[in-house]
């Protein structure tokens, strides 16, 4: 044994230590490191740690601890784990360094609370520690630590933020973990892995290197199936609006490296990935934007160069409900919430942002951030915007709608070039390609524009007019460019087809056509102005109508809803107070001798010019439904041109318009006319030709109070006015006026229209009429349309009154008069004068072989009855004589008398006498006296003959027949004096019996009349 001896004990001595170290680590660290961490847990947190077994290998150098709980405040698990594994190394004892094998954590917990207040309780570990003292001037060197793998398994943690009005709790589960090869020199690679997932599938992967001699760290992320409702859980006190849905994807890498204190940081995104992104208001029930995928491709973030540069960002997919409130806000305006009230003593009026604080005194203020995008693009988003403060809401929908900006970045020279194409309201189209300059202001963009339906206008149009617009397409191409001046400028064509609108109270047809193009279209800002080279309308059509109301469609149609008023009655045109010159058949036309011009008037503040004007296979319709029977009249076929349209006052355009009335009759327009200031310069000419009265029945029957049976108008009018001058010619000629049957209306004239249409008619039934016209635009009072009727019943009138004087015009003689004519009284013979006027009369009845005359017999019982009583006893006195001489009594006798011998007239005046009055009877003195003279002194027979006369002559009665008898007499000279020439029929001469007139004068007076 003795040899050995030595060895047992030896043995012996190392089983003893052995046994010792066993017993001390099996034994004694576990509960020395149980009793530890239960007395610091309560000395310096007050709290009661659970710790379930402890186990330490002392030859394997691992420890094992379970089932650890380090309870919060409120008595809830702070920090917990089910299993905390740590193996030691032997590389320690080589290495003079702790060296971990292994550190595995299985199923850690981690409870973090934002307490009210913003406390968070994991602040609590630091308490119950002195103050750190301060560090020293050179921080030492980091502790040499090595650890071949770290890793944590089946992590679960919790997040509660208590300090929000609502509270917000998410939950990460697993979290897994795991660092290897790790140490604080620059020995090893120092990877890492963290990999945590949420109770939703929401996933977070974080690997890469870290070193701390010098820090550093480099690696990628990513964060998988992340919910946005989640994010917005936590930051909704901060958004405005709601996320209701979507999912988030973003893969990428980083960067980071701390040298001299300086911070360095870059993230490259490769990818964000935005699917089903809901946004809508908190009190919203449904998303206002809709976005069904985003992609963020390629974002580079450099802190110190404070750059971010995106390399495409695209969004696919998606709708966007917006609209305008009847309160007149835009509803995605809500997204941001409320507009912040101004605050009192505010320097930043409103809409402008406050300034940002100046930098500290001696502190450069750093460079601002830069972004640059240079690819972002919208595919198939749809828009749908309306306008609800209109009723029904107006309506637009743009979808799928393409956009591609490129060149995004925030650079002061930034210049974006930007694409557009979508459809509009599922039939139109919009294309848009152009360059922007945001700082600058400049845009030079090119606009198409292709089906677009107008009807989507319908609301807006319903808001201010009674018409409804049914259909029509625009289209359009124009060039846009805008300068950092201001200048604006647009070039390009537009057009609309098909358009179609209807009148809402007649639901009639009001203004259509099939084509309207307007070509080469130039407006400019700088100078202003506007030229176009040409305006086609194609199959235009417009309707007007005078309702029962006599209200006029056109300004009911084009009022708005509540300015509708009763228009005023366009049946009969009011009087002008100061009518034309008197109007004269058939005068000589020729330009009147404008007044002198004054000087120039200024050039219109925005001149405009239109090349030409075409009108092709035009129409219109005119009804007046207030006269019964209803008027309606249409013009079609109007083709012609407007060319050389200009707001330049000394600028003419010729007029040159065609077309037909009812099909047959032709209308022509031609002429010089400064259209757009019409009132500097007229010079033009429209001639109707052969329109058929007869159409116009309801409006002769109304206010003529006759029917009109035959008859066709034609009209020629020529318009000049210069300077606000007018000066016109209006000649009509009305072929075969016939009138028909008398309509009994109130508001007829009281004219006699049959003898003034008879009267204005020759010979072939033409009434051919000039009707001069001048005077002042200016003038409230002037208007054509009055003044023109009121000159046709100032004719009218005037025929009506002195119908003879224009018969006397039409003869060439005879006096206004020449309807009188005159006898001596008792006599029925015509003297020259009388015969000449006559034959005048009869020459003027050639010419207007519609004229009926009427002859009255005509006497006078003043004038004619002591004529007819002188003639009565001059026979008787004849006949005495007669007598006498046929009884050869007295043969001379007779002779005497005839030859006005006094004596013999004187004898048969007394024999007169006697044989009357009686052989008692004493004659008068005179005549006494002079049968009681001698011979030689017989005294003057003349007083004896005038006694004798006037007492037989108040002796003799004369029958109203002889009256009657000498005005017939009278009435058929008069006829026979008419119709000796043989121009007139017999049957338009009429003897009519005529109630006697007050006489006057020495003369008899017959009034012939017309009829």
């Amino acid at each position: 044994m003795g040899p050995y001896r030595r060895y047992l004990v030896a043995l012996v001595i190392v089983l003893v230590l052995l046994g010792g170290y066993a017993a001390a680590g099996f034994l004694a660290v576990p509960h020395f490191a149980r009793q530890a961490a239960v007395d610091f847990v309560r000395t310096h947190y007050g709290r009661t740690l659970a710790i379930g077994a402890i186990r330490f290998n002392p030859f394997t150098l691992s420890l094992d601890v379970r089932q650890l709980s380090l309870p919060d405040a409120d008595g809830q698990p702070m920090l917990a784990f089910a299993q905390l594994h740590v193996a030691l190394s032997p590389a320690t004892l080589w290495r003079f360094a702790p060296s971990f094998r292994e550190i595995l954590l299985a199923q850690p917990y981690v409870r973090v609370v934002m307490r009210p207040g913003g406390v968070m309780n994991l602040a609590d570990l630091g308490e119950g520690f002195p103050p750190a003292p301060p560090p020293p001037p050179k921080p030492p060197a980091p502790m040499r630590l090595y650890i071949t793998r770290l890793a944590v398994l089946g992590g679960t943690s919790t997040f509660e933020d208590r300090s929000r009005a609502t509270p917000f709790r998410a939950e990460l589960q697993p979290i897994e973990f795991e660092l290897r090869d790790f140490s604080t020199t620059a020995a090893t690679g120092n990877d890492y892995a963290l990999e945590a997932s949420s109770t939703q599938g929401e996933r977070f992967i974080w690997s890469g290197t870290l070193r701390l001699e010098p820090l550093a760290s480099h690696g990628s992320f990513e964060i998988a199936q992340l919910r946005a409702r989640t994010v917005w859980s936590y930051l909704q006190a901060l958004l405005p609006f709601e996320i209701d849905s979507g999912l988030i994807q973003v893969k990428g890498g980083y960067d980071f490296s701390l040298s001299a204190g300086v911070p360095a940081l870059s993230l490259d995104v490769r990818n964000v990935t935005v699917t089903s992104l809901g946004l809508k208001p908190r009190t919203a029930p449904a998303d206002y934007v809709k976005l069904e995928r985003i992609d963020i491709d390629g974002t580079r973030v450099d802190l110190a160069r404070r750059r971010v540069d995106v390399a495409r960002v695209r969004l696919a997919g998606g709708d966007i409900q917006a609209w305008l409130s009847e309160q007149g806000r835009v509803n995605l305006l809500d997204l941001a919430g409320p507009a912040p009230a101004p605050t009192a003593g505010s320097a930043a009026t409103a809409g402008e942002a406050a300034p940002p604080p100046p930098p500290p005194a001696g502190t450069a203020a750093p460079p601002p951030w830069t972004v640059s995008v240079p690819d972002i693009s919208v595919q198939g988003l749809a828009v749908s915007a309306e306008d609800r403060q209109v009723k029904p809401a107006a309506a637009l929908l743009l979808k799928p709608l393409d956009l591609h900006v490129t060149g995004f970045n925030t650079a002061p020279d930034d210049v974006l070039e930007v694409s557009l194409d979508s459809t509009v309201n599922g039939s139109g189209r919009i294309q848009a390609t152009g360059k922007v300059s945001p700082r600058a202001g400049s845009l030079s963009a090119h606009l198409e524009a292709e089906h677009l339906g107008l009807a989507a206008l319908q609301p807006f149009i319903a808001q201010y007019t009674a018409m409804t617009l049914l259909k029509g397409e625009l289209g359009a191409r124009f060039d846009v460019e805008r300068h950092e001046d201001g200048y604006l400028a647009l070039k390009g064509d537009t057009r609309i087809r098909d358009l179609r609108t209807v009148d809402d109270a007649l639901r009639n047809d009001f203004i259509r056509w099939r084509d309207l193009a307007v070509a080469s279209v130039d407006y400019r800002s700088q100078p202003a102005g506007l030229r176009i080279r040409s305006v086609t309308l194609v199959e235009p059509y417009a309707r007007v109508i005078i309702a029962p109301d006599q209200t006029l469609n056109i300004k009911q149609v084009l009022a708005a809803p509540g300015a509708r008023t009763k228009a005023r009655p366009v049946a009969a045109p009011a009087p002008a107070p100061a009518p034309a010159p008197a109007p004269k058949p058939k005068v000589a036309r020729g330009k009147a001798t404008p007044p002198p011009a004054p000087p120039p008037a200024p050039l219109t503040p925005f001149p405009m010019s239109i090349g030409t004007v075409r009108v092709v296979n035009g129409a219109a319709n005119y009804t007046d439904l207030w006269i019964k029977p209803s008027f309606a009249v249409s013009m079609q076929s109007l083709n012609g041109t407007v060319i050389g349209l200009s707001s330049d006052p000394t600028s003419r355009a010729r007029v040159q318009l065609d077309g037909k009335v009812e099909q047959y009759s032709p209308v022509k327009i031609a002429g010089d006319v400064n259209l757009l200031s019409a009132a500097l310069y007229t010079d033009i000419r429209m001639a109707f030709k052969d329109i058929d009265l007869t159409i116009v029945n309801p409006y002769s029957g109304h206010f003529v109070g006759y029917k009109i049976d035959k008859g066709k108008l034609s009209v020629d009018v020529f318009y000049h006015i210069e300077q606000r001058k007018l000066s016109a010619e209006q000649h009509f000629v009305v072929d075969q006026l016939e009138l028909g049957e008398r309509v009994e209306s109130p508001d007829a004239v009281h004219l006699p229209l049959k003898i003034a249409v008879a009267l204005l008619k020759d010979r072939n039934g033409v009434i051919d009429l000039d009707l001069p016209m001048s005077g002042s635009i200016d003038d409230p009072s002037f208007r054509i349309g009055p003044i023109i009727w009121k000159m046709v019943v100032n004719l009218i009138v005037k025929i009506a009154t002195a119908p003879f004087a224009l018969l006397a015009h039409l003869a060439g003689g005879g006096g206004e008069h020449m309807n009188i004519v005159e006898f001596p009284p008792g006599s029925a013979a015509l003297d020259n004068s009388a015969q000449q006027q006559l034959a005048s009369l009869a020459k003027a009845l050639a010419e207007r072989p519609q004229l009926k005359l009427d002859v009255p017999i005509m006497t006078s019982a003043r004038l004619d009855r002591p004529q007819l009583a002188r003639a009565r006893l001059d026979r008787e006195l004849e006949a005495r004589a007669q007598a006498s001489r046929q009884g050869r009594k007295r043969p001379q006798e007779a002779a005497e008398l005839a030859l006005g011998d006094p004596a013999t007239h004187f004898r048969l005046l007394v024999e007169r006498y006697r044989t009357e009055l009686g052989k008692d009877t004493p004659l008068p003195p005179s005549a006494l006296a002079v049968q009681e003279a001698k011979k030689k002194e017989t005294p003057p027979l003349e007083p004896a003959i005038a006694d004798l006369e006037s007492a037989l002559l108040a002796r003799i009665e004369v029958p109203d027949a002889d009256l009657e008898a000498l005005g017939k007499d009278r009435a058929r000279a008069i006829q026979d004096a008419l119709l000796a020439g043989g121009t007139i029929d017999a049957a338009r001469v009429f003897i009519v019996s005529a109630p006697p007139k007050p006489d006057t004068g020495e003369k008899v007076k017959v009034e012939l009349a017309l009829r």
